[in-house]
């Protein structure tokens, strides 16, 4: 693998990559051997002043042991679909190593003080058992420096290959936000316990779905636009479908920071 790290370190930019190979291998040895339900990587952007419906988008890439990956499919009406494949083992390797010489062993944040609304860019890195956030704001004003080493690894990312399969998760996220007005059509009534008794969240009022209520509402979902108002305990309501991901388990893991 010696050849494969050192040419993806040289194209990251670093002068020292192959003098540090061994140091860097060392580094990132432990998160190879997770499981498939560990997260191992994850890259997230935050778009400023996102619609109702648009809560709780999923990361734009995760990673977990093993080389697993989870990003973002195509959503099947309002509810929101993940695809999954796998990275061969040389490849898995390389992107960890090359995401040591982008900097991100260590959190760092960079901000844009010149940029009113924001785009925010996470990107979190398994180190030691915890993960470390480099948060880079609005990240197209950043192509140089220690920052734009993170762009550009970022932009480097896997493309989604044309076998990747659909994600089947076991619990779906919903996340309701309150005080919206009429939607183009007539509002869908909600079948279960009111969403506003869920689970308060940056994301919306959460609740979680499992078991066969989870069939029942996928296809609910799917049949609804993002637009579609939900009139639950005498209010409107417009609601956010998200699959959780493997590491996620609860309502504040959909919090993204």
């Amino acid at each position: 693998m010696t050849m494969a790290v050192c040419t993806v370190l040289l194209l990251a930019g670093s002068t020292t990559a192959c003098a540090d190979d061994s140091a860097t291998r060392e580094r990132i040895a432990p998160a190879l051997s997770e499981s498939p339900d560990t997260l191992v990587l994850r890259v997230q952007e935050l778009r400023s002043g996102p619609a109702p419906w648009e809560q709780g988008r999923l990361p734009t890439f995760s990673l977990y042991g093993g080389g697993r990956v989870v990003v973002p499919g195509p959503s099947a009406g309002a509810l929101q679909q993940a695809r999954e494949f796998h990275l061969p083992a040389e490849e898995f390797g390389s992107l960890l190593t090359s995401a040591v010489v982008a900097g991100l062993y260590q959190a760092h944040t960079y901000e844009d003080t010149d940029t009113v609304d924001a785009t925010l860019l996470l990107v979190s890195l398994r180190a030691n058992d915890d993960m470390r956030t480099t948060r880079v704001t609005e990240p197209e004003a950043h192509r140089s420096g220690p920052e734009g080493r993170v762009v550009a690894y970022v932009e480097r990312l896997p493309g989604v290959p044309d076998g990747a399969r659909v994600f089947q998760p076991t619990t779906l996220a919903v996340l309701a936000t309150g005080g919206v007005s009429e939607g183009p059509t007539a509002a869908v009534p909600w079948p279960l316990r009111p969403l506003g008794d869920g689970t308060r969240t940056r994301e919306g009022m959460c609740t979680l779905v499992t078991g066969d209520a989870l069939t029942d509402v996928s296809r609910l979902a799917a049949n609804a636009s993002q637009e579609t108002r939900w009139s639950s305990g005498g209010k409107l309501y417009a609601v956010s479908f998200r699959p959780l991901l493997p590491d996620e388990h609860t309502c504040q893991d959909v919090d993204t920071w």
